[in-house]
């Protein structure tokens, strides 16, 4: 069975995202996931059945009143092909609910109170197969990035620090730190920044609306962060046999990744950009991400 396309996909995330909004469709969100998928929800054991994670969900999303979710404007549905006919998939949503009592307890730390409006940022990841369902979800936020609503995004994270001085001297870089590229494949540090030194005249930004997210695992001090990357830079042709592409040199283009990054002690220890080479870079002014 061939794996969906873009606009599959696209689909399907509008759907799932509509399924999502309060009060959640569970019949919906049954369609749309395979009964024997896994979520991964922030701080809690993985559910291996869709019903376990009814269960266990429908309270918790129950407490987020009002809930209205939304993909920022311009951005779209990134995705990578994974294994047979299943494709992983990462999109960006800003979720804007009315604070509750049930939130309240969940996060007793939380200074937000009850009535509030709030929000906060999401990456959602999706294994999706050839029929459409989904197979693996996990939702990836930090319960330190609940804010008023009417507050804006804090732009000096520690995520945003590391893309400041993303060089091969940055000492947040561990020396074993695993990577893996689409298409390229894995490698290890001093190939990657090589890789990197291709990208002429680089420069890195967030994508507009979205800020990078960093959550803990609760497991040896990892935190897994995902950053909403453009990279604008001139082409260089040995990129075109790396990423199995036809592009001139010279050419302004940009690339639009949701990097995915383990972080253990305040170094990066793993590096995945995410993007589809054909999707995903364009010529500048035409965002990859639309």
């Amino acid at each position: 069975m061939a794996p969906l396309s873009q606009a599959q996909v696209d689909t399907w995330v509008e759907d799932f995202m509509e399924a999502m909004q309060a009060p959640c469709d569970w019949k919906k969100l049954q369609e749309l996931m395979n009964k024997r998928c896994t979520v991964e929800m922030p701080d809690e054991p993985k559910c291996k059945k869709f019903e376990d994670w009814k269960k266990k969900a429908e309270p918790f999303f129950n407490s987020f009143k009002a809930a209205k979710r939304t993909m920022p404007k311009g951005t779209r549905p990134i995705i990578v092909q994974s294994k047979k006919d299943e494709v992983e998939v990462i999109y960006a949503e800003q979720l804007k609910f009315t604070w509750t009592k049930g939130l309240e307890d969940t996060y007793p730390n939380c200074t937000i109170v009850s009535g509030d409006k709030a929000k906060i940022f999401i990456y959602n990841r999706v294994l999706i197969n050839g029929k459409g369902e989904g197979t693996w979800f996990q939702p990836v936020f930090s319960k330190n990035d609940f804010k008023m609503a009417d507050r804006e995004e804090d732009k000096d994270s520690l995520l945003d620090q590391i893309y400041e001085d993303f060089t091969a001297t940055n000492e947040r870089f561990s020396d074993d730190m695993k990577v893996e590229f689409p298409v390229a494949g894995k490698m290890d540090k001093t190939q990657m920044f090589h890789l990197f030194s291709q990208f002429g005249d680089v420069t890195r930004s967030m994508m507009k609306g979205c800020p990078p997210v960093n959550m803990s695992t609760g497991k040896d001090e990892i935190f897994e962060g995902i950053v909403p990357a453009q990279y604008s830079f001139k082409w260089n042709t040995a990129l075109n046999d790396t990423f199995k592409l036809e592009l001139a040199h010279g050419a302004d283009v940009v690339l639009s990744s949701y990097d995915c990054l383990k972080i253990q002690k305040g170094k990066v220890i793993s590096f995945a950009p995410h993007f589809d080479a054909q999707v995903n870079i364009k010529p500048a002014g035409k965002s990859g991400a639309n």
